[in-house]
């Protein structure tokens, strides 16, 4: 079985329908219905998936954060995914690490399912683990 198709029938069995999973399924509304159609069942599914957005932070050593977050995660998880850096899925919240062309930096999304109070408090729990790295490595290179 490939990874894409694991990954999304993981999503399936938790319910786990995050706003991007919906809106590569969802079909294309007409141009009549896309602004006014389009725009609600954008903002309902937001509401249902709350996400932290991008937030773009600068990491001198990137692939070795991952292993790290994949070292701290990975045991309690459903899925890991390390297609595009590194997409931990939970049952009721997940993440995503994405590593831009750019070089020294990352970005991470945070996403939780139903549950708004849930999304800071794990944006910023995974932030602290970045910042726990960041001074590990600064440690190592004196």
């Amino acid at each position: 079985m490939n990874t894409v198709k694991s990954s999304v029938e993981i999503e399936l069995k938790a319910n786990n329908f995050g706003v991007m999973a919906w809106r590569s399924k969802s079909p294309s509304l007409s141009c009549e219905t896309a602004d006014s159609a389009g725009t609600t069942l954008l903002v309902e599914r937001i509401g249902v998936f709350p996400s932290s957005g991008d937030i773009h932070c600068r990491i001198n050593h990137p692939r070795l954060l991952l292993a790290y977050l994949k070292n701290l995660y990975a045991h309690q998880s459903l899925d890991v995914d390390e297609r595009d850096g590194l997409k931990v899925i939970f049952n009721d919240w997940r993440f995503r690490v994405h590593l831009p062309r750019s070089g020294a930096a990352i970005v991470i999304n945070v996403e939780t399912r139903r549950d708004p109070d849930l999304m800071p408090l794990k944006t910023a729990e995974l932030l602290s683990h970045l910042q726990h790295f960041e001074n590990g490595m600064t440690l190592l290179r004196r």
